[in-house]
């Protein structure tokens, strides 16, 4: 098994509301309030929010980013979808685990819902030669020019199948990208369950024979 370090990591979660909450109702100015506050949200100055709206029912949308950029919250009426990339190290983990788990408690969400959970990387060989010879293993013919891994997998424990893209990186030399999709329910223990999203992403990767060391800084 090849195992290289991750230099780049991002999360994005898509998750649906129980009910669809109105432009007027004061669920909406409370969501915004507490993603404001430093304590019980993430910390947001009011000109990281936009409310945009075609009317005062449901036909709205409220984006934030944070992070310089890293960051990006957009809600409608009936789902939420959060996202963070370009996590380098441990401590940016630490930091994005902290940001899911907030914006979480934020909302109610029903346990018997599904939602959808996106994972992305760009991993490092030592040289181009070790990247190209990993991804030769996925060429099936010589008409291949740029061979490249896709596959669902399914992993101990975990209810829905995970789609895995592994191709090189247009952003790292010697790099690959690597993207995981999946669905969970919503009766999970929601800090652990986030506290798992790399141990699953890597066991992921492992079924294409891909292993990635701990994140840079990891406490030993």
């Amino acid at each position: 098994m090849e195992v290289i370090p991750i230099e780049i990591f991002g999360v994005s979660i898509d998750l649906p509301l129980p009910a669809p909450v109105s432009m007027r109702e004061t669920a909406l100015e409370d969501f915004v309030r507490d993603l404001c506050d430093p304590l019980k949200g993430i910390g947001l100055k009011p000109t990281q929010c936009q409310l945009l709206g075609r009317d005062l029912l449901y036909q709205y949308e409220l984006n934030a980013t944070f992070f310089e950029g890293n960051g990006t919250l957009v809600r409608t009426a009936e789902r939420l979808r959060v996202a963070v990339r370009n996590a380098r190290n441990w401590a940016d983990w630490q930091l994005v685990q902290q940001t899911l788990c907030r914006v979480h408690a934020l909302v109610e969400v029903d346990p018997k819902s599904v939602s959808s959970l996106a994972m992305q990387a760009q991993a490092r060989f030592e040289s181009l030669h070790e990247r190209e010879r990993f991804l030769r293993s996925f060429a099936g013919t010589r008409q291949v020019a740029r061979p490249a891994a896709l596959g669902h997998v399914r992993i101990p424990d975990w209810e829905y199948e995970v789609r895995v893209q592994i191709e090189d990186s247009g952003i790292l030399p010697a790099g690959v990208y690597m993207g995981a999709d999946t669905q969970y329910r919503n009766n999970q223990q929601w800090e652990s369950f986030i506290g798992s999203i790399p141990t699953m992403f890597a066991a992921s990767a492992n079924a294409f024979g891909l292993g990635f060391t701990p994140f840079a800084g990891t406490p030993s």
